[in-house]
Order: structure tokens, then C-alpha cells, then sequence
């Protein structure tokens, strides 16, 4: 979906393990994104799958020989195990990884945006993690000149005490407005045993679609997100929104999520509701004043060969906008490839007959998305 960015771009969240690595990442994710023109239950649902699709390396298995070999004899000391030498780091800062993002989304009435932006990051001694983001993302919209632009972002992670911490600031470039300012803030907090609760707060130009970057249309937005490990096959996530528009607009949103696997199976119910103070000027951005979706989920994720994992997901329900009901339906696809030990990509489709309830015209919409991650 589009603002969010829902939904439901997190991030140094890889030094933690298990389920809450996976659940960090989505939550950064779900910052509520505006790059793309989906529609928010769309994005939302890219945004919960964007990082949890993660192929694990299988250890290499040799085949016995055929030929039993002379036995010989062996040295006492070869049975006496060396002490295990911890890594340490030596050098003050090294470069740690590099993920590349792309995206592109065509709602099939005349609007396309692209996005390309990598991200570098360095591990110091201390365990703080900095980061930098750029990139190159297009806008386009029929009738209309394109608009482009590249992001410049610096970021620093650290854990303060119980609490992991992420700070990034920059600026925004464009080819024929203002350059801008953004700042985006991630915290997160384990309060009790499966139970995370996490800050956002963001502040940047509302990049929806030409016209909001035309305009200028800035947004401030924040609120808080909850992530429950109810047992080891069952997780709820919620989340709730407000955002003020620097054209005087505000807006809330909230989402709920709460999935259930079974062995590579898994069902899911979502929730996502988005209401605005009023609706925008015509033709400027998707403002509902009410605005419902609610969807039940059957997804299936599985290893095809031991270095290629793929997820399918067909979501089925209906949305709410301005007292009417339609039907609000989407099927998506992504697959992660090992390509080296230190090397994953992964490649991803989404399409969705989610209509617009301002316009009431089936949207059709399709996305392209992928990344590639590196590790040194």
C-alpha cells in the first residue's frame, strides 16, 4: 500500500536472533512507507514479508567413501581439543554489509515510480552500526513531468541499556522542487518474555506520487508498534499512525496482524483502517475519510532446491470506503536465492484489485521488488 509504509524503509536490526530479528526488521519496514502508489493494505503486507522471507544456508553433507582406509595409528594429543579462540575485532570501524532495494509500482492509470537505493554499513568496536543511503527513484504520472530524485541519508544504531536505538537524517534532491530535510527516529524495548514494543517517528516529504512532491507536501508522523511471540507458531503485530501534513491534513492509521504456521503453512488475519481530518485538494493525494480493509491470509514458504527458498500469498476480503463495500483481494510471490555464502538476493510480485473508494476504479495494481544483500 502506499503511505505506509503502512505497511507494516527497518535497520540494524540483524544483530538479534530469532523471531525478533525478523519482526525488528518488518517493524522499520513498516515505518509506513510513501515511495509507492499501492494502496496501504498492499504495501502494509510487502512490508510484513519484505524481511521475513530468509533462506538458511544447509550444511554441506560429503558422501562417505567407498574405500575403507588402513587404520592408523593416532598421537594422543590429536584427541585433545585446542581452546576455542574467540574473533576479535582489531581494526577501530570495518565495512559490514551492503543491501540494495528496488522497487517498482504501476497502478495502470498512469502513475509509475521506481525506487533504487543501497545502503552501506560500518560495525565499530562498540557495537555501533553506521549507515549511509542513496540512491536514484523516478516518478512519473500521465500528463505530468517526471519528477526524480536521490536520497542522502546518514544513520547511526546503537543499543543504550535495554534499548536498541536507531537515528538517520539527510536530505532529499529533487530535479525541479526544494531539496528537503528528513529525519526518521527507530527505538524498540523487550518489556516482558515475547512481548517487544517499539517508537517510530519520521519527518520528510510526503513522496506519494508527482503531485504531493510537486506541491511540497511534507509530513511529520509517529506512534508506537507492539510485537507479541504468543507461542512459537503464533505472533500478533499492531501498530498505530498519526501523521500532520504540512498542508494542514492529519491523518490516523492503525494495522494488526495476527498469523498462525503450520509446518511451510500459515494462515493470517489483517486489519488496517486510515481515516483523514478532510480530504485533499483534487488530485493531490489519496485522503479517505474512512477507510476500512480487512483480509484473511493463506501463504506457503518452502526451500525449491537448498539454495533457492520461495513464499506465495493469496489474501481475500473486503475494503470499506465511503460507506460502500468491494471486494479487496491481491496474490504476491517472492523468492530468495543463496547465491554465495556471503551473498542473497531476493525477487518479488505483487498485483492487487483493491479499488480506490474516491474513485471507485479497480486499480490493478502491480509491483517489482527485490533486494540484494551482501555481508563482508
Amino acid at each position: 500500500m502506499s503511505s505506509i509504509s503502512p505497511a507494516l524503509r527497518a535497520e540494524d536490526m540483524q544483530d538479534k536472533k530469532g523471531t525478533y530479528q525478523e519482526q525488528n526488521n518488518q517493524v522499520n519496514l513498516l515505518g509506513i512507507k510513501d515511495s509507492s502508489n499501492i494502496l496501504p493494505l498492499q504495501e502494509i503486507e510487502k512490508s510484513l514479508n519484505r524481511s521475513q522471507d530468509r533462506i538458511l544456508a544447509l550444511p554441506s553433507r560429503l558422501n562417505p567413501s567407498l574405500q575403507t582406509p588402513e587404520p592408523e595409528i593416532i598421537p594422543v594429543q590429536e584427541f585433545i581439543s585446542p581452546p576455542k579462540l574467540e574473533s576479535v575485532m582489531t581494526d577501530y570501524a570495518v565495512l559490514d554489509s551492503m543491501t540494495t532495494n528496488f522497487q517498482g509500482d504501476d497502478d495502470k492509470i498512469g502513475q509509475v515510480n521506481q525506487i533504487f537505493e543501497p545502503t552501506w554499513k560500518w560495525r565499530f568496536k562498540d557495537g555501533t552500526v553506521i549507515s549511509f543511503q542513496t540512491g536514484f527513484n523516478s516518478f512519473k504520472l500521465a500528463g505530468k513531468e517526471s519528477i526524480y530524485n536521490v536520497p542522502i541519508q546518514f544513520g547511526v544504531a546503537k543499543r543504550i541499556g535495554p534499548v536498541n536505538l536507531d537515528v538517520r537524517g539527510g536530505i532529499d534532491i529533487f530535479n525541479r522542487v526544494p531539496t528537503t530535510a528528513n529525519i526518521e527516529v527507530n527505538a524498540n524495548l523487550s518489556v516482558f518474555d515475547g512481548v517487544t514494543l517499539f517508537g517510530f517517528f519520521e519527518q520528510k516529504p510526503y513522496k506519494s506520487n508527482v503531485n504531493t512532491i510537486e506541491n511540497q507536501i511534507k509530513i511529520r508522523r509517529f506512534g508506537p508498534n507492539v510485537y507479541w511471540q504468543i507461542d512459537p507458531y503464533t505472533t500478533l503485530f499492531s501498530l498505530y499512525r498519526w501523521g500532520d501534513y504540512s498542508d494542514g491534513n492529519t491523518d490516523q492509521q492503525s494495522f494488526s496482524r495476527l498469523e498462525r504456521k503450520w509446518g511451510q503453512f500459515a494462515i493470517a488475519a489483517n486489519l488496517f483502517t486510515w481515516f483523514y481530518e478532510r480530504e485533499s485538494a483534487p488530485n493531490t493525494y489519496f485522503s479517505p475519510r474512512d477507510f476500512l480493509v480487512y483480509t484473511g491470509e493463506l501463504s506457503w514458504q518452502g526451500d525449491i532446491f537448498n539454495f533457492l527458498n520461495c513464499r506465495v500469498a493469496l489474501n481475500a476480503g473486503e475494503q470499506r470506503g465511503a460507506g460502500n463495500f468491494s471486494p479487496a483481494n491481491s496474490y504476491q510471490a517472492k523468492c530468495t536465492a543463496k547465491i554465495s555464502p556471503n551473498i542473497e538476493a531476493d525477487l518479488g510480485y505483487a498485483h492487487s484489485n483493491v479499488r480506490k473508494p474516491d474513485t471507485g476504479l479497480s486499480s490493478n495494481s502491480e509491483s517489482v521488488s527485490g533486494q540484494v544483500r551482501m555481508k563482508f
